[in-house]
């Protein structure tokens, strides 16, 4: 569980420790309200126990107002789905394609506009943006709103891209859960201690981020938004 550290005015600094077992000792995440502007700037830091490459991710989630939402994404290199339906039997985009453009996007039943949310049919879908060059931009229309993320694509080079149409009928979704994840990440989807893709795969080198033991490591991302 993450435990409370911290807390000011304008700030939140939190900590959780992992098992003994494992390579990294804690995580410590800061978000902090910038002063000056609508925005939260978010670090978390990895101290490892012992030198270790891992697949790693931020997990922003957006939520998809009965409004909607609007995906304008980012530039990008290539978009790839997954190696298997992420939800079987729910999710319907094809499994293990090169997509060019998230407007366009082959599934069991045609074509999937993904950059509108929330879909008009019942699914969850994941994605991998490749070299995706932040920030990452959605709009909110009824906000009369762009929301901003940002980060270092130097050492996330990816996003992954979770649409959440309330495909997960069991707890604690049940049916009800209406939200875009926008995770940047150095991994192979999320199955990079689970599966390796072949050496020919356009993503076979997403292994990860190195952490080394008594030197932390600081990942530092940026929410904001702007009014249209």
């Amino acid at each position: 569980m993450w435990q409370l550290m911290g807390q000011g005015d304008r700030m939140l600094a939190l900590q959780i420790a992992y098992p003994f077992e494992s390579e990294i000792e804690r995580l410590e995440r800061t978000i902090e309200v910038e002063p000056d502007a609508p925005a939260l700037l978010v670090s978390l830091t990895v101290h490892a126990r012992r030198d270790v490459n891992l697949p790693f991710a931020l997990h922003p989630t957006f939520a998809v107002p009965v409004g909607g939402v609007e995906i304008l994404a980012c530039a990008h290199q290539a978009i790839y789905s997954y190696p298997v339906q992420p939800e079987p039997g729910v999710s319907r985009i094809l499994p293990n394609r090169t997509i060019s453009t998230l407007k366009e996007i082959p599934t069991t039943r045609g074509f999937m506009d993904a950059t509108r949310l929330p879909l008009s049919e019942t699914t969850e879908e994941l994605l991998q943006i490749s070299e995706c060059k932040p920030p990452f931009v959605l709009r909110y229309p009824e906000q009369h709103a762009d929301v901003f993320l940002d980060w270092n694509a130097e050492e996330l080079p990816d996003a992954l891209l979770w649409i959440s149409n309330g495909g997960r009928t069991h707890e604690p979704w049940s049916g009800r859960h209406f939200a875009v994840g926008v995770e940047p990440a150095n991994s192979f989807f999320d199955l990079g201690r689970v599966a390796i893709p072949p050496a020919n795969h356009p993503l076979a080198d997403r292994s990860g981020t190195v952490f080394k033991a008594g030197m932390p490591r600081t990942i530092t991302y940026r929410l904001s938004a702007r009014a249209l």
